[in-house]
């Protein structure tokens, strides 16, 4: 499966309304009816059912930054098209089981035409939910944007998430775990770790590492390195090679007193070095 679908800002009483009518059958069909009066070509150009599903993602209207729920869809049908049988049936189907929809509508609050109506199974909530940044578009392989305003839909890559919750560390205490576990593993024996590693998943787990980050000022960084002039500033020599996007020297910036640790975001704060260097310095054996 190569495609998802991505549906930013939906209701949460709508969606909370969907799991309350889930019985034992957790593959009973419910209905999403977004106000685009676009058509998801995603869905129209697909062959969906219960056999051919695609992944869907959704943010709600109180927190579009993030996946708070997942399901599949399994069918479409351009609601222009839907005849007066079949509209009575599906209304009967909503006034049972998800009554805070009404009905069908064939047109949203604006008075412009509603034209998706999106068949879902499988809805589930996330424990922890995961930033809409984790999804990559379809149409240029970049990660998603969180949008400021809920509406509208995007193609996207499936996550393999299998209806799971995610867990979520912060970037600090997951690699402190991580080195913690290495110090472990360096102290077991050679065959201890090979018969480990015939029992360990060959594909990891997907996890959400939560980082925070400084707001780094643009000039500082082309000011230091226009000052090193492509050698590094900490062993003076050439920079090991240039950069594919400019064809410039690549040196990289390091602060001397960390922004963690208060220092300053300036010239006279920052360096430029090497990668070899830059790694020295945050984790080398100090001298």
């Amino acid at each position: 499966m190569k495609e998802g679908l991505f549906l930013n800002g939906v209701f949460e009483g709508v969606l909370e309304e969907i799991l309350s009518s889930i019985d034992n059958s957790s593959e009973k069909v419910f209905y999403l009816q977004p106000y685009s009066e676009k058509y998801i070509t995603l869905l129209k150009d697909t062959n969906l059912s219960m056999m051919n599903r695609i992944p869907m993602y959704i943010s709600t209207t109180k927190n579009l930054r993030n996946i708070s729920y997942i399901a599949e869809i399994v069918g479409w049908e351009d609601k222009n098209k839907i005849s007066k049988i079949r509209l009575e049936k599906l209304n009967e189907f909503i006034q049972k089981y998800q009554p805070g929809e009404n009905e069908i509508y064939l047109k949203n609050k604006n008075g412009r035409p509603c034209t998706n109506l999106i068949s879902i199974i499988n809805l589930c909530k996330l424990d922890n939910q995961l930033s809409v940044s984790n999804l990559t578009k379809l149409s240029d392989n970049l990660p998603l944007k969180p949008r400021t305003q809920a509406g509208g839909f995007s193609y996207v890559k499936p996550l393999l998430i299998n209806h799971q919750p995610i867990e979520t560390y912060q970037k600090d205490v997951y690699d402190e775990r991580l080195q913690q576990e290495t110090i472990d593993s360096k102290k077991l024996d050679h065959n201890t770790r090979l018969e480990r590693l015939k029992h360990a998943n060959r594909k990891p787990e997907i996890i959400e590492i939560i980082t925070r980050g400084y707001k780094r000022n643009p000039d500082v960084i082309v000011e230091v390195l226009h000052r090193a002039n492509g050698k590094c500033e900490h062993c003076g020599r050439s920079a090991p090679f240039m950069r594919s996007s400019d064809n410039t020297p690549y040196l990289e910036v390091h602060h001397m007193k960390s922004l963690s640790e208060d220092g300053e975001d300036t010239i006279e704060n920052a360096i430029a070095v090497c990668p070899n260097c830059h790694k020295e310095f945050h984790f080398g054996k100090k001298t």
